[in-house]
């Protein structure tokens, strides 16, 4: 199969689990096949992607930038594979823990909707169809929030719809307004633009409002507060989808846009801007993951403070952040997404996740605690785990441009999230254990056991997979094979 046909399967296959599970009445082994299909051809364009290729599909047959393209370089594969990992492990997770009535409601259908919606953002060339795939992924997500019951949900669904249609709107008026003063909004088109003219008042403007918009979707403070109300009222199995996708496809539309297509002279628009909100959002989530007294709560806070890490991988923008960034992206998928469906093991398990109700679970079921630890201490950023080797390439890109306020940040925001993972630990897994339990067995465990394997090779094997990231960031600094795979090597305005 050629790397087009790789393009083509990550589309299609969402779309036949979807129907399929429809066809058959809420089966969720179609859309079970489709995530694991989607991650078999995302992983087959991380190999053909590995050394900088780049491939592109011209929907139609019609050239850029005036027919629809989809793109495959190495960032987008290396996303694309690993959040279709963690949707196969939400999946299987959900089948085997959720309730029925969200099979009656369609939820597996939703989910492959929502891993349309994420592949499409991943792999379209323009800003048009980056704006649609969003709508998709995020249609999906206001159903499957909607699902669950509870006033205290219906309020969350509520501010988290409202929220996001916000910055829809803006991501919006953006896309109209460059398109007004440029005519294109191909990618590759507009960084040909942009680097032969410099940033108009209008240009600045529009993408002020295009910042804003992804600002809110990967949840950098002051846009973050919808996070935190969110996702702790989603079942586990479905938080840690949600926590391994919608704000890391912000931050992939934040590095792509303002990391390639905006790049004049080696900035982008509001690069100081993103700098402090970077620092704000790590430092503040982590205090709020600190102040908080149940595992849901602790993790979505953390989710805004990891965020800010991979936020300031971009404004500090050199080759070594950038690859820093994406390695952090990839890891902090896994990690992140694990880290919720162990959240669901707790509660299985001791019947609550809130600290002063639970206890020694580390003598009521070690395994359970064990595979706590591994993503806990890769979150926390200790060797030889993934998260060390992501924080520690950043802390040496702040240190190459001898930016103590990053360096400082990068350190005092991973001692605290040291100490919350300490917290959690000994309250609910140190310590006596009181009250009833259930025994953990079954697939949901060996869920995420594997996710939590994945997590060590991530590690042990940090020096390929930061190899890969290097590419990634080597094609956003220098887009020429993108440039020529979309617009053509003939082109004459390529150089």
């Amino acid at each position: 199969m050629t790397p087009q046909l790789f393009i083509v399967a990550c589309l299609l296959l969402p779309v036949l689990g979807a129907l399929g599970t429809l066809a058959t009445r809420g089966n969720p082994l179609p859309v079970l096949a489709g995530a694991i299909g989607s991650l078999a051809a995302s992983l087959a364009l991380v190999v053909a992607t590995a050394e900088g290729s780049v491939f592109a599909l011209h929907v139609g047959n019609w050239p850029a930038p005036y027919g629809v393209v989809f793109v495959a370089d190495g960032f987008a594969a290396l996303m694309l594979a690993v959040c279709s990992l963690v949707l196969v492990a939400s999946v299987i997770f959900s089948i085997k823990t959720l309730s029925p009535r969200y099979r009656r409601r369609h939820l597996f259908a939703l989910l492959s909707t929502l891993g349309l919606g994420a592949n499409g953002a991943f792999l379209t060339g323009d800003l048009f169809n980056l704006y649609v795939w969003f709508e998709v992924l995020l249609l999906s997500s206001f159903a499957i929030m909607a699902m669950v019951p509870g006033g205290r949900a219906h309020q969350a669904t509520w501010r988290y719809v409202v929220i996001n249609l916000v910055a829809s709107l803006l991501f919006l008026v953006a896309a109209g307004l460059i398109y007004g003063k440029t005519g294109t909004l191909n990618f590759a088109d507009l960084h040909r633009l942009f680097r032969a003219t410099p940033h108009s008042f209008l240009i600045e403007s529009s993408t002020a409002l295009l910042f804003g918009a992804f600002a809110i979707k990967a949840a950098l403070i002051p846009l973050a507060f919808w996070l935190p109300k969110a996702y702790p009222v989603l079942p586990p199995a479905l938080s840690a989808l949600f926590a391994a996708l919608l704000t890391k496809i912000g931050l992939y539309a934040l590095f792509r846009v303002f990391g390639m297509v905006l790049v004049v002279n080696g900035t982008f628009p509001h690069r100081e801007i993103l700098f402090w909100l970077a620092i704000v959002t790590m430092t503040g989530g982590v205090l709020g993951a600190v102040a908080q007294n149940d595992m849901r709560r602790i993790l979505s806070f953390h989710i805004i403070s990891q965020v800010g890490y991979m936020a300031l991988a971009l404004a500090l923008f050199t080759p070594l952040a950038l690859a820093g960034g994406i390695f952090y992206l990839v890891h902090h998928i896994v990690v992140k997404g694990n880290l919720f469906l162990v959240t669901g093991l707790v509660e299985q398990h001791r019947g609550s996740s809130r600290l002063d109700e639970i206890s020694g679970i580390v003598r009521t079921s070690p395994l359970v605690a064990l595979l706590f630890a591994v993503p806990a201490l890769s979150l926390a950023g200790l060797p030889p785990l993934s998260g060390f080797f992501a924080k520690f390439s950043l802390l040496m890109a702040s240190l190459s441009l001898q930016d103590g306020i990053a360096a400082v940040a990068i350190a005092l925001v991973g001692l605290l999230t040291i100490y919350s993972m300490l917290k959690i630990w000994a309250a609910a897994f140190w310590g006596e254990p009181f009250g009833e339990y259930c025994p953990t067995k079954g697939v949901p465990l060996a869920t995420s056991a594997a996710l939590g394997l994945i997590t060590i090779v991530l590690g042990l094997a940090s020096g390929p997979v930061f190899a890969l990231a290097k590419h990634a960031a080597a094609g956003l600094l220098d887009p020429q094979a993108y440039l020529e795979a979309v617009l053509g090597s003939g082109n004459p305005d390529i150089p």
